[in-house]
Protein backbone atom coordinates (compact mmCIF):
# COMPACT_ATOMS: atom_id res chain seq x y z
CA UNK A 1 0.00 0.00 0.00
CA UNK A 2 1.31 3.43 -0.93
CA UNK A 3 1.30 6.01 1.82
CA UNK A 4 1.17 9.79 1.51
CA UNK A 5 4.90 9.73 2.21
CA UNK A 6 5.46 7.33 -0.70
CA UNK A 7 3.49 9.56 -3.05
CA UNK A 8 5.60 12.55 -2.09
CA UNK A 9 8.80 10.53 -2.38
CA UNK A 10 8.13 9.36 -5.94
CA UNK A 11 7.68 13.00 -7.00
CA UNK A 12 10.87 14.05 -5.25
CA UNK A 13 12.80 11.14 -6.74
CA UNK A 14 11.71 12.02 -10.26
CA UNK A 15 12.76 15.62 -9.71
CA UNK A 16 16.17 14.44 -8.52
CA UNK A 17 16.61 12.17 -11.54
CA UNK A 18 15.71 14.98 -13.95
CA UNK A 19 18.27 17.22 -12.25
CA UNK A 20 21.03 14.77 -13.22
CA UNK A 21 21.65 15.14 -16.99
CA UNK A 22 22.13 11.71 -18.56
CA UNK A 23 22.36 12.06 -22.33
CA UNK A 24 23.16 8.74 -23.98
CA UNK A 25 26.77 7.76 -23.32
CA UNK A 26 26.96 9.93 -20.19
CA UNK A 27 24.99 7.86 -17.68
CA UNK A 28 27.66 7.26 -15.03
CA UNK A 29 26.51 9.91 -12.53
CA UNK A 30 22.84 8.94 -12.56
CA UNK A 31 23.70 5.23 -12.50
CA UNK A 32 25.65 5.57 -9.25
CA UNK A 33 22.99 7.85 -7.75
CA UNK A 34 20.39 5.16 -8.45
CA UNK A 35 22.61 2.40 -7.10
CA UNK A 36 22.88 4.16 -3.76
CA UNK A 37 19.17 5.00 -3.70
CA UNK A 38 18.12 1.42 -4.45
CA UNK A 39 20.45 0.09 -1.77
CA UNK A 40 18.73 2.39 0.72
CA UNK A 41 15.42 0.78 -0.34
CA UNK A 42 16.66 -2.73 0.47
CA UNK A 43 17.95 -3.82 -2.94
CA UNK A 44 21.30 -5.40 -3.64
CA UNK A 45 22.57 -3.07 -6.35
CA UNK A 46 25.50 -2.66 -8.70
CA UNK A 47 26.54 -0.72 -11.80
CA UNK A 48 28.02 -2.75 -14.64
CA UNK A 49 30.58 -1.75 -17.26
CA UNK A 50 27.87 -0.21 -19.47
CA UNK A 51 26.68 2.09 -16.65
CA UNK A 52 23.51 0.06 -16.33
CA UNK A 53 22.12 -0.26 -12.80
CA UNK A 54 21.13 -3.80 -11.83
CA UNK A 55 19.27 -4.15 -8.53
CA UNK A 56 17.74 -7.24 -6.92
CA UNK A 57 15.26 -7.48 -4.06
CA UNK A 58 15.07 -11.07 -2.79
CA UNK A 59 11.77 -11.75 -1.01
CA UNK A 60 12.15 -15.52 -0.87
CA UNK A 61 11.47 -18.50 -3.09
CA UNK A 62 9.23 -17.66 -6.03
CA UNK A 63 9.11 -16.15 -9.53
CA UNK A 64 11.23 -13.21 -10.69
CA UNK A 65 9.78 -10.01 -12.12
CA UNK A 66 12.11 -7.54 -13.85
CA UNK A 67 11.08 -3.90 -14.11
CA UNK A 68 13.10 -2.04 -16.74
CA UNK A 69 13.54 1.67 -17.37
CA UNK A 70 16.30 3.30 -19.37
CA UNK A 71 18.31 6.07 -17.72
CA UNK A 72 19.64 7.80 -20.82
CA UNK A 73 17.88 10.67 -22.59
CA UNK A 74 18.14 12.58 -25.82
CA UNK A 75 19.77 16.04 -25.57
CA UNK A 76 17.80 19.21 -24.74
CA UNK A 77 18.42 22.78 -25.88
CA UNK A 78 17.74 25.04 -22.85
CA UNK A 79 17.02 28.00 -25.14
CA UNK A 80 13.92 26.25 -26.47
CA UNK A 81 12.40 25.41 -23.09
CA UNK A 82 10.21 27.64 -20.92
CA UNK A 83 12.27 26.48 -17.94
CA UNK A 84 15.55 24.60 -17.56
CA UNK A 85 15.21 21.07 -18.98
CA UNK A 86 17.09 19.87 -15.90
CA UNK A 87 15.07 21.70 -13.24
CA UNK A 88 12.36 19.16 -12.44
CA UNK A 89 10.06 22.13 -11.93
CA UNK A 90 6.44 21.52 -10.95
CA UNK A 91 3.81 23.58 -12.76
CA UNK A 92 0.06 22.88 -13.00
CA UNK A 93 0.49 19.47 -11.33
CA UNK A 94 3.08 18.36 -13.89
CA UNK A 95 6.81 17.77 -13.50
CA UNK A 96 8.86 19.31 -16.30
CA UNK A 97 12.25 18.21 -17.55
CA UNK A 98 14.16 16.08 -20.00
CA UNK A 99 13.33 12.46 -19.28
CA UNK A 100 10.16 13.18 -17.29
CA UNK A 101 8.11 10.83 -19.48
CA UNK A 102 10.99 9.15 -21.36
CA UNK A 103 11.51 7.60 -18.99
CA UNK A 104 12.74 8.68 -15.59
CA UNK A 105 9.16 8.92 -14.36
CA UNK A 106 8.56 5.22 -14.84
CA UNK A 107 11.88 4.39 -13.21
CA UNK A 108 11.09 6.52 -10.16
CA UNK A 109 7.71 4.81 -9.89
CA UNK A 110 9.31 1.37 -10.16
CA UNK A 111 11.80 2.15 -7.40
CA UNK A 112 9.23 3.43 -4.92
CA UNK A 113 7.00 0.46 -5.79
CA UNK A 114 9.92 -1.83 -4.95
CA UNK A 115 10.46 0.05 -1.68
CA UNK A 116 6.81 -0.45 -0.75
CA UNK A 117 6.96 -4.18 -1.54
CA UNK A 118 10.17 -4.57 0.44
CA UNK A 119 8.48 -2.94 3.42
CA UNK A 120 5.32 -5.07 3.17
CA UNK A 121 7.04 -8.44 2.64
CA UNK A 122 3.71 -9.93 1.48
CA UNK A 123 4.96 -11.59 -1.72
CA UNK A 124 7.57 -14.25 -2.45
CA UNK A 125 10.08 -14.08 -5.26
CA UNK A 126 12.54 -11.58 -6.65
CA UNK A 127 12.03 -8.08 -7.95
CA UNK A 128 14.76 -6.89 -10.30
CA UNK A 129 15.00 -3.26 -11.38
CA UNK A 130 17.28 -2.36 -14.26
CA UNK A 131 18.17 1.22 -15.13
CA UNK A 132 19.58 0.60 -18.60
CA UNK A 133 21.97 2.78 -20.58
CA UNK A 134 22.36 3.48 -24.32
CA UNK A 135 18.70 2.71 -25.06
CA UNK A 136 18.10 5.79 -27.19
CA UNK A 137 20.71 4.50 -29.65
CA UNK A 138 20.44 0.72 -29.34
CA UNK A 139 17.16 -0.60 -27.93
CA UNK A 140 17.66 -3.80 -25.98
CA UNK A 141 21.45 -4.05 -26.17
CA UNK A 142 22.33 -3.19 -22.58
CA UNK A 143 19.24 -4.94 -21.21
CA UNK A 144 20.62 -8.04 -22.89
CA UNK A 145 23.95 -7.50 -21.15
CA UNK A 146 22.13 -7.04 -17.83
CA UNK A 147 20.25 -10.30 -18.36
CA UNK A 148 23.55 -12.04 -19.12
CA UNK A 149 24.95 -10.72 -15.84
CA UNK A 150 21.88 -11.85 -13.90
CA UNK A 151 22.13 -15.31 -15.47
CA UNK A 152 25.66 -15.62 -14.10
CA UNK A 153 24.14 -15.03 -10.65
CA UNK A 154 21.52 -17.72 -11.27
CA UNK A 155 18.70 -15.23 -11.80
CA UNK A 156 16.41 -15.57 -14.83
CA UNK A 157 13.36 -13.30 -14.95
CA UNK A 158 10.03 -15.01 -15.50
CA UNK A 159 8.41 -11.72 -16.55
CA UNK A 160 9.62 -8.33 -17.78
CA UNK A 161 7.74 -5.05 -17.52
CA UNK A 162 9.00 -2.27 -19.79
CA UNK A 163 8.19 1.16 -18.35
CA UNK A 164 8.07 3.16 -21.58
CA UNK A 165 5.22 5.66 -21.72
CA UNK A 166 1.90 3.92 -22.39
CA UNK A 167 -0.65 6.28 -20.79
CA UNK A 168 -1.08 3.52 -18.17
CA UNK A 169 -2.25 1.10 -20.86
CA UNK A 170 -0.73 -2.32 -21.43
CA UNK A 171 1.42 -2.95 -24.49
CA UNK A 172 1.73 -6.51 -25.76
CA UNK A 173 3.97 -5.90 -28.75
CA UNK A 174 5.85 -3.55 -31.03
CA UNK A 175 7.51 -3.50 -34.43
CA UNK A 176 11.27 -3.82 -34.66
CA UNK A 177 13.48 -1.40 -36.51
CA UNK A 178 16.71 -0.98 -38.38
CA UNK A 179 18.45 1.51 -40.63
CA UNK A 180 19.70 0.51 -44.06
CA UNK A 181 22.45 2.36 -45.90
CA UNK A 182 22.79 2.04 -49.67
CA UNK A 183 25.85 3.49 -51.37
CA UNK A 184 25.12 4.07 -55.07
CA UNK A 185 28.19 4.43 -57.24
CA UNK A 186 28.81 6.80 -60.13
CA UNK A 187 31.75 8.30 -61.97
CA UNK A 188 33.15 11.78 -61.40
CA UNK A 189 33.55 14.27 -64.21
CA UNK A 190 33.55 18.03 -64.60
CA UNK A 191 29.97 19.28 -64.46
CA UNK A 192 30.61 21.18 -67.70
CA UNK A 193 30.98 17.74 -69.33
CA UNK A 194 28.42 15.54 -67.52
CA UNK A 195 28.36 13.07 -70.40
CA UNK A 196 31.87 11.98 -69.37
CA UNK A 197 30.68 10.92 -65.92
CA UNK A 198 27.94 8.90 -64.26
CA UNK A 199 25.79 10.95 -61.89
CA UNK A 200 25.33 8.85 -58.75
CA UNK A 201 22.37 10.95 -57.58
CA UNK A 202 20.43 10.22 -60.78
CA UNK A 203 21.22 6.54 -60.29
CA UNK A 204 20.04 6.67 -56.67
CA UNK A 205 16.81 8.23 -57.87
CA UNK A 206 16.06 5.01 -59.75
CA UNK A 207 16.47 3.02 -56.55
CA UNK A 208 14.31 5.44 -54.57
CA UNK A 209 11.52 5.20 -57.15
CA UNK A 210 11.70 1.40 -57.18
CA UNK A 211 11.50 1.19 -53.39
CA UNK A 212 8.52 3.53 -53.32
CA UNK A 213 6.67 1.18 -55.66
CA UNK A 214 7.55 -1.93 -53.64
CA UNK A 215 4.47 -3.62 -52.02
CA UNK A 216 4.93 -3.92 -48.25
CA UNK A 217 3.45 -6.52 -45.88
CA UNK A 218 1.19 -5.60 -42.99
CA UNK A 219 0.49 -7.26 -39.64
CA UNK A 220 -3.14 -7.03 -38.48
CA UNK A 221 -2.05 -5.97 -34.98
CA UNK A 222 1.34 -4.31 -35.32
CA UNK A 223 0.68 -2.49 -38.58
CA UNK A 224 2.75 -1.96 -41.72
CA UNK A 225 6.28 -2.91 -42.53
CA UNK A 226 7.76 0.51 -43.27
CA UNK A 227 10.65 1.54 -45.53
CA UNK A 228 11.07 5.30 -45.21
CA UNK A 229 13.79 7.42 -46.83
CA UNK A 230 15.40 9.55 -44.11
CA UNK A 231 18.63 10.82 -45.68
CA UNK A 232 20.40 11.56 -48.96
CA UNK A 233 24.09 12.53 -49.23
CA UNK A 234 26.38 12.87 -52.23
CA UNK A 235 30.11 13.13 -52.84
CA UNK A 236 32.22 15.15 -53.38
CA UNK A 237 31.12 17.11 -50.34
CA UNK A 238 31.17 20.09 -50.18
CA UNK A 239 29.77 20.25 -53.67
CA UNK A 240 31.87 21.71 -56.48
CA UNK A 241 31.83 21.61 -60.28
CA UNK A 242 31.92 17.83 -60.19
CA UNK A 243 29.35 15.24 -61.20
CA UNK A 244 28.78 13.26 -57.94
CA UNK A 245 30.59 9.95 -57.94
CA UNK A 246 28.69 8.50 -54.96
CA UNK A 247 25.25 8.94 -53.43
CA UNK A 248 24.25 7.47 -50.06
CA UNK A 249 20.59 6.93 -49.29
CA UNK A 250 19.55 5.94 -45.77
CA UNK A 251 16.28 4.24 -44.90
CA UNK A 252 14.48 3.71 -41.60
CA UNK A 253 12.66 0.38 -41.49
CA UNK A 254 9.93 -0.74 -39.09
CA UNK A 255 10.01 -4.52 -38.97
CA UNK A 256 7.38 -7.21 -38.43
CA UNK A 257 7.83 -10.51 -36.55
CA UNK A 258 10.16 -12.94 -38.26
CA UNK A 259 12.17 -10.32 -40.14
CA UNK A 260 15.94 -10.59 -39.80
CA UNK A 261 19.17 -9.11 -41.09
CA UNK A 262 19.15 -11.66 -43.90
CA UNK A 263 15.57 -10.90 -44.94
CA UNK A 264 16.12 -7.12 -44.82
CA UNK A 265 19.28 -7.27 -46.94
CA UNK A 266 17.62 -9.67 -49.36
CA UNK A 267 14.72 -7.23 -49.75
CA UNK A 268 17.09 -4.44 -50.80
CA UNK A 269 19.31 -6.66 -52.93
CA UNK A 270 16.25 -7.83 -54.87
CA UNK A 271 15.33 -4.22 -55.68
CA UNK A 272 18.93 -3.47 -56.65
CA UNK A 273 18.92 -6.40 -59.09
CA UNK A 274 15.65 -5.20 -60.58
CA UNK A 275 17.14 -1.75 -61.21
CA UNK A 276 20.29 -3.33 -62.69
CA UNK A 277 18.15 -5.32 -65.09
CA UNK A 278 17.04 -2.07 -66.75
CA UNK A 279 20.27 -0.12 -66.17
CA UNK A 280 23.54 -2.07 -66.57
CA UNK A 281 25.50 0.94 -65.22
CA UNK A 282 23.71 0.80 -61.88
CA UNK A 283 25.97 -0.32 -59.03
CA UNK A 284 25.25 -0.20 -55.29
CA UNK A 285 26.32 -1.69 -51.97
CA UNK A 286 23.90 -2.20 -49.07
CA UNK A 287 24.48 -2.65 -45.34
CA UNK A 288 22.81 -2.18 -41.98
CA UNK A 289 23.72 0.88 -39.94
CA UNK A 290 25.26 0.60 -36.51
CA UNK A 291 27.40 2.38 -33.98
CA UNK A 292 29.62 2.03 -30.94
CA UNK A 293 28.78 1.53 -27.28
CA UNK A 294 31.54 2.64 -24.92
CA UNK A 295 32.19 0.73 -21.70
CA UNK A 296 33.49 2.27 -18.47
CA UNK A 297 36.93 1.00 -19.44
CA UNK A 298 36.81 2.91 -22.72
CA UNK A 299 36.32 -0.19 -24.85
CA UNK A 300 34.19 0.40 -27.96
CA UNK A 301 31.72 -2.33 -28.87
CA UNK A 302 30.19 -2.26 -32.34
CA UNK A 303 26.43 -2.73 -32.32
CA UNK A 304 24.40 -3.39 -35.44
CA UNK A 305 21.03 -1.67 -35.09
CA UNK A 306 18.43 -4.44 -35.47
CA UNK A 307 16.10 -4.71 -32.46
CA UNK A 308 13.41 -7.20 -33.54
CA UNK A 309 9.63 -7.03 -33.38
CA UNK A 310 7.72 -8.93 -30.71
CA UNK A 311 4.12 -9.66 -29.85
CA UNK A 312 2.23 -11.79 -27.32
CA UNK A 313 -1.32 -13.06 -27.82
CA UNK A 314 -4.19 -11.15 -26.24
CA UNK A 315 -5.20 -14.24 -24.26
CA UNK A 316 -1.75 -14.90 -22.75
CA UNK A 317 -2.33 -15.80 -19.09
CA UNK A 318 0.32 -13.40 -17.76
CA UNK A 319 -1.30 -10.56 -19.70
CA UNK A 320 -4.76 -11.37 -18.34
CA UNK A 321 -3.37 -11.61 -14.80
CA UNK A 322 -1.70 -8.22 -15.15
CA UNK A 323 -4.77 -6.55 -16.63
CA UNK A 324 -6.99 -7.88 -13.84
CA UNK A 325 -4.54 -6.65 -11.20
CA UNK A 326 -4.58 -3.13 -12.64
CA UNK A 327 -8.36 -3.07 -12.89
CA UNK A 328 -8.60 -4.20 -9.28
CA UNK A 329 -6.92 -0.94 -8.17
CA UNK A 330 -9.17 1.23 -10.31
CA UNK A 331 -7.11 1.60 -13.49
CA UNK A 332 -8.72 0.94 -16.87
CA UNK A 333 -5.90 -0.19 -19.19
CA UNK A 334 -6.49 -0.78 -22.86
CA UNK A 335 -4.36 -3.57 -24.34
CA UNK A 336 -2.54 -2.11 -27.33
CA UNK A 337 0.92 -1.90 -28.92
CA UNK A 338 3.88 0.47 -28.91
CA UNK A 339 4.40 2.39 -32.13
CA UNK A 340 8.10 2.83 -31.35
CA UNK A 341 10.89 0.45 -30.40
CA UNK A 342 11.74 -0.47 -26.78
CA UNK A 343 14.03 -2.69 -24.73
CA UNK A 344 11.34 -5.33 -25.11
CA UNK A 345 13.06 -6.13 -28.41
CA UNK A 346 15.60 -8.02 -26.35
CA UNK A 347 13.56 -9.42 -23.47
CA UNK A 348 10.72 -10.59 -25.71
CA UNK A 349 12.16 -10.60 -29.23
CA UNK A 350 15.46 -12.34 -28.43
CA UNK A 351 15.25 -13.83 -24.91
CA UNK A 352 11.55 -14.80 -25.35
CA UNK A 353 10.65 -13.74 -21.82
CA UNK A 354 6.96 -12.85 -21.29
CA UNK A 355 7.07 -9.06 -21.60
CA UNK A 356 4.58 -6.21 -21.30
CA UNK A 357 4.82 -2.45 -21.52
CA UNK A 358 3.25 -0.27 -18.82
CA UNK A 359 4.26 3.26 -17.94
CA UNK A 360 3.07 6.78 -17.22
CA UNK A 361 2.99 9.52 -19.83
CA UNK A 362 2.10 9.83 -23.49
CA UNK A 363 4.16 8.24 -26.24
CA UNK A 364 4.09 11.57 -28.06
CA UNK A 365 5.78 13.37 -25.13
CA UNK A 366 9.12 11.69 -25.75
CA UNK A 367 11.94 13.88 -27.08
CA UNK A 368 9.78 17.03 -27.07
CA UNK A 369 10.49 20.57 -25.88
CA UNK A 370 8.95 21.13 -22.42
CA UNK A 371 8.66 17.39 -21.83
CA UNK A 372 6.50 16.77 -18.77
CA UNK A 373 4.65 14.16 -16.75
CA UNK A 374 1.46 14.57 -14.74
CA UNK A 375 2.03 13.86 -11.05
CA UNK A 376 -1.24 11.96 -10.87
CA UNK A 377 -0.09 9.58 -13.63
CA UNK A 378 3.28 9.12 -11.94
CA UNK A 379 1.62 8.07 -8.68
CA UNK A 380 -0.87 5.81 -10.48
CA UNK A 381 2.03 4.11 -12.27
CA UNK A 382 3.71 3.45 -8.93
CA UNK A 383 0.52 1.84 -7.61
CA UNK A 384 0.30 -0.10 -10.87
CA UNK A 385 3.80 -1.55 -10.54
CA UNK A 386 2.96 -2.67 -6.99
CA UNK A 387 -0.21 -4.36 -8.25
CA UNK A 388 1.60 -6.05 -11.15
CA UNK A 389 4.38 -7.39 -8.94
CA UNK A 390 1.88 -8.70 -6.38
CA UNK A 391 -0.07 -10.47 -9.13
CA UNK A 392 2.93 -12.07 -10.83
CA UNK A 393 4.89 -12.99 -7.72
CA UNK A 394 3.87 -15.66 -5.24
CA UNK A 395 1.64 -14.50 -2.37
Amino acid sequence: MMTESDMREVVQLLQSLIQIPSVTGHEQQIAHYLKDYLESCGFKSRVNTYNTVISVLDLGEGPTVLLDGHIDTVPANPEEWHTSPYSGQIDHDCIYGRGASDMKGALAAMIIAGKCLAREKKVKGKIVITGTSWEEYFEGYTLGKALDGLAQEGIKPDYVIIGEASELNLKRGQRGRTRVIVDVKGKASHSAHPESGINAVYKAQRLITALQACPLPEDPFLGKHIIELIGVESWPNPVDSVVPYQCRVTYDLRLLPGESKASVLQEFETIIRQVQATDPEFEADVRLAGGEVMTQEGVAEWVEALPPAWVFPADAPFLQTTEQALRAIGLTPAVTKYDFCTNGSYSAGIAHIPTLGFGPGKETSAHTVDESLAINDLQKACAGYIAIARALLRA
